[in-house]
């Protein structure tokens, strides 16, 4: 998702929680060879403008989480394989293809394993609910420059008046333009990735309370959606449904990305960014 507002909130924070049918059913093999393409291309670029964090510790920590994730999905499905992205937007996004990016920002919200897991798992349910697929024609015709102008809003250690004013690289609304539908989809499979990894899914919906406490409860790209409270809610009924149980990691969530969300909080401050800010000392106070 390229969003071009920041309050799109990975795209996670306004639409409805309605379980429904692919758009057109998961990625084909020629799909996922021109998404790994593209893919590709993007680590290049990124590699390039030294907009990767190359943290052994953090990207092996992030790698097992997307390989207890990888676990749930279809047979057949792409491995997947994750990079940190230098940028202190609190947002994730996949091109397709097994490749799924985390802004450091994302890492350094969210408050616990659990938190991040639902919505790693809700930018995965994407990809294998067919969403990339179906708007890949928009995807390509941005190009390698498109996706690379929308990454670099607060790239860390850059300074203001060399970053492109294009906010945040997330997976899908002016690009990929995902549906009301489609991201309702995302939220119910990615929701049964998350249980079915064995965290905790009341605690993972409580991403959603940390966007809202960030942007806003009703922030999102489209204002007809629910708000961040709703999602929460729906999902919090469903978790317990079925019942509340699994891991949440809190204190080992909070002493393996301490230091990365130091370096975003000095970012945070030099861009004035109060509320963004005021979360990451939250989390710092908490893993006291």
């Amino acid at each position: 998702m390229l969003a071009l507002l920041r309050p799109l909130l990975l795209a996670v924070a306004a639409v409805s929680i309605t379980a429904c049918a692919p758009s057109s059913g998961p990625p084909s093999a020629t799909d996922i060879r021109a998404e790994q393409g593209q893919a590709r291309a993007l680590v290049r670029e990124l590699n390039a403008k030294d907009k990767l964090i190359e943290d052994r510790s953090l990207n092996t920590y992030l790698a097992g989480i997307l390989g207890r994730i990888d676990q749930q999905r279809p047979r057949g499905s792409v491995p997947l394989k994750g990079h940190i992205v230098a940028d202190a937007d609190v947002n994730a996004f996949t091109t397709g293809g097994g490749y799924v990016f985390v802004n450091a920002g994302l890492l350094a919200a969210m408050e616990n394993e659990a938190q991040l897991a639902m919505v790693v798992s809700h930018e995965v349910a994407h990809v294998d609910r067919g969403h990339i697929a179906a708007n890949k024609d928009a995807q390509m015709a941005a190009g390698i420059g498109g996706l690379i102008a929308a990454v670099g809003l607060s790239a860390l250690g850059l300074p203001s008046d060399v970053i492109n004013p294009v906010v945040g690289l997330g997976q899908g609304a002016a690009i990929a333009s995902y549906s009301r539908t489609q991201e309702g989809d995302a939220d119910i499979t990615g929701f049964q990735y998350l249980t079915g990894a064995g965290w905790n899914a009341v605690e993972g919906a409580r991403s959603f309370e940390v966007l809202a406490r960030i942007y806003g409860d009703g922030a999102g790209f489209f204002s007809s959606h629910p708000s961040s409270s709703g999602r929460q809610a729906q999902l919090t009924r469903m978790a317990r449904a079925q019942g509340v149980g699994g891991e949440i990691n809190a204190a080992s969530y909070l002493r393996q990305t301490e230091r990365l969300r130091r370096d975003v909080l000095k970012e945070l401050d030099r861009q004035g960014r109060d509320r963004e800010a005021a979360q990451l000392r939250r989390n710092l106070s908490a893993a006291r």
